[in-house]
């Protein structure tokens, strides 16, 4: 039998009876019954003269059974294989789910704030380890005179300052230093773990995986760059006056417009042309846009 060109549920090459799970790579272990068993009907005869003693109830008109034995409410036939070996028998609630072109399921946007959420804790506590000492340097003169302020309960010392004077105190040098490392330490996470896993640490811990909308599999190191462009765009322009203004509006429209897209797309997915979904990628060659 010939090898399949992507993962999922095909008929057994060893069994005709099963269908066997293929990863992507390999054929796996698993397997699953071709269709749901039946009870063989017994030949005895029943003494009453009414049908055959022992045999099975039949399946009432208009519902079929998937192969774990469930009623499915419609009649009995061939179930296409999942291309991402999804049982059979999806409730209708799962089946009328928005999913990308060739069936896989959209992360609900609940899933994809809750993972935002996370992978910004990480990258805070990344930012703090990594560039901490130069955002520092930054403010440290003005942070000496504050805390000192404190120390002698001359708060006037601080609350004088003159707007040039506070942003004369501060070492700019250090700033763009900060800035930089920080934007660079978003960019290896986030392509990084993109172009190896498909899912950043908050995408896996809620069962989430980025693949390109036109086909699944990994993401390209080139496909992942193009997914953080926008955020890290945001980040360098945040810091211009005025600018910032625009900046905001564009962050937060990147935020929330999975809402009402159809696509379950942000801004930045839809200039990378990926999607956010249920599930791992299969393992395949990543894929470049």
């Amino acid at each position: 039998m010939s090898t399949p060109e992507r993962a999922g549920w095909y008929d057994d090459p060893e069994d005709e009876s099963l269908l066997r799970y293929f990863d992507g790579i390999i054929w796996s272990d698993r397997t699953v019954p071709r269709r749901a068993p039946s009870a063989t009907p017994s030949l005895t005869p029943d003494p009453t003269g009414g049908p055959a003693a022992g045999v099975a109830p039949q399946t009432p008109t208009g519902v079929g059974t998937d192969v774990f034995g469930r009623p499915t409410g419609h009649r009995a036939g061939p179930a296409a294989p999942s291309p991402y070996g999804a049982p059979y028998g999806t409730s209708h609630a799962q089946a009328s789910e928005p999913t990308t072109t060739d069936g896989q399921v959209l992360a609900s946007y609940g899933a994809r704030v809750g993972a935002y959420l996370l992978d910004s804790v990480i990258l805070w506590v990344l930012y703090a380890l990594f560039a901490g000492w130069a955002w520092w340097l930054w403010m440290k003169d003005y942070m000496s005179l504050a805390w000192d302020a404190a120390l002698t309960n001359q708060p006037e010392r601080v609350e004088q300052l003159t707007p040039e004077q506070l942003l004369g105190m501060l070492d700019w040098k250090f700033f763009f230093i900060a800035l930089g490392i920080t934007l660079l330490v978003q960019a290896i996470y986030q392509v990084g773990f993109l172009s190896t896993r498909s899912a950043t640490p908050g995408k896996m811990a809620l069962g989430l995986s980025v693949r390109s909308v036109d086909r699944p599999g990994r993401l390209g190191v080139g496909t992942a760059f193009m997914r953080i462009l926008l955020p890290l765009a945001i980040g360098v322009f945040s810091v211009i006056p005025l600018v910032s203004y625009l900046t905001s509006f564009v962050a937060i429209a990147d935020l929330v417009w999975p809402i009402k897209d159809q696509k379950r797309q942000a801004l930045h997915d839809k200039i990378a042309g990926t999607q956010v979904v249920k599930g791992k990628q299969p393992r395949a060659t990543p894929t470049e846009s």
